[in-house]
């Protein structure tokens, strides 16, 4: 039966807002990014159990219905599939929240999604929002829709940076090319002309690793042209290191001084924000929504510019100007920086908005003002 439809006998939902969620439901191919939202659900004593679908439109509709017929909320993490048929198939009395990343706007579930059913619709970014509703013709102003960015356990990625550090660049997940790792290989480059003590460091799944991988020649090719470069080039063989996947994000950020986005569109990015608590430095590509979510001194149109900045960071005699702003700065105060600025993104600042939006049934507004005080 294909995901969207109703089962038989369903009925209909009812209106909107349950008075208080106990049970709460998290449906979608993939819940680790809401993983904190159930740990911090269950520590204020609601049952949390979980809809795993095998993919963006596909799922075991009896363990659906099931979950369904239990749960006073649900989270539809992903507005695909799941959030497709749980706007259609929702209880009365229940309240369904879906959270939209970015890569949804890549597919047309939104646009299926039953848009009056739903309670509140939670993106991460403004420009992911503004972007959904020129797609999909929504209403940018409809009072359901927030902006809530993802949140990280800031607290514990905050840890003293190993020795070298200020020279380690880092980039957390590469995959698929829109990542761009070729403009973090072009920065590596630009610095190491000038100091080869500056090293790459790169972390997440490797392109064979993903079985969508083997339908896609073009992106296929592109790795293999990035990897080649890795290999053949003398200023840059010696200097990349791949570390595989791994929970261990904390303890691999110790060796990064920097933390570099090169992607060419993003929502926002954890391992970005997770790289900035730890006290890596951002550099970031620009890319729409950049320039709203971090401070202009940290985005940069090129690898060149970049580069620059990175090495304008560095002890001297004296300190150097910020190429952009024209700011004396060192690398401890730049380091000190982020880590604050990633303070906003901490659960213990955006965790209020959620327990609102899922467990006490307040009106969205009231979510909403406590995920823009943040």
């Amino acid at each position: 039966m294909p995901a969207a439809s109703r089962p038989s006998g369903a009925p209909a939902p009812g209106p909107r807002g349950a008075p208080g969620a106990a049970r709460l439901l998290l449906a979608g191919h993939s819940l680790s990014f809401c993983a904190p939202i159930a740990r911090r659900a269950r520590r204020r004593g609601a049952e949390v159990r979980e809809d795993r679908w095998h993919a963006h439109d596909a799922h075991d509709e009896g363990a659906s219905a099931a979950g369904l017929a239990w749960a006073d909320a649900v989270l539809c993490e992903w507005c695909l599939g799941n959030a497709v048929w749980f706007s259609r198939n929702r209880r009365p009395g229940q309240r369904l929240v879906v959270r939209f990343h970015r890569m949804e706007l890549d597919t047309p579930h939104p646009a299926e999604v039953d848009l009056e059913r739903v309670d509140a619709m939670v993106f991460v970014a403004r420009h992911v929002l503004e972007q959904a509703c020129e797609r999909y013709g929504w209403d940018a102003g409809d009072p359901r829709f927030q902006v809530i960015p993802n949140g990280i356990e800031a607290g514990a990625l905050r840890r003293p940076k190993l020795p070298g550090a200020r020279f380690n660049l880092a980039a957390i997940g590469y995959v698929p090319r829109l990542k761009r790792l070729d403009r973090a290989l072009d920065v590596l480059d630009l610095l190491r002309a000038r100091d080869p003590r500056y090293r790459l460091l790169v972390k997440g799944r490797a392109p064979w690793e993903y079985e969508w991988m083997a339908g896609r020649p073009a992106e296929r090719d592109y790795f293999e042209r990035v990897l080649r470069r890795v290999e053949r080039s003398p200023n840059l063989r010696r200097a990349v290191s791949f570390e595989p996947f791994g929970e261990d994000v904390a303890v691999f950020l110790r060796q990064a001084g920097w933390i570099l986005s090169t992607s060419e569109v993003e929502g926002h990015p954890v391992a970005l924000a997770e790289g900035m608590a730890s006290g890596a430095i951002p550099a970031i590509f620009e890319r729409p929504g950049a320039g709203e979510q971090y401070e202009a001194r940290w985005v940069h149109r090129d690898a060149a510019e970049a580069a620059k900045a990175i090495r304008a960071a560095q002890p001297t005699l004296t300190l150097r100007e910020h190429p952009k702003t024209r700011m004396r700065f060192d690398f401890a105060a730049e380091s000190e920086a982020a880590s604050r600025f990633a303070e906003r993104w901490s659960w213990e600042r955006l965790w209020p908005a959620w327990e609102r939006l899922l467990l006490r049934g307040e009106p969205v507004d009231a979510a909403r003002a406590t995920a823009e005080a943040t």
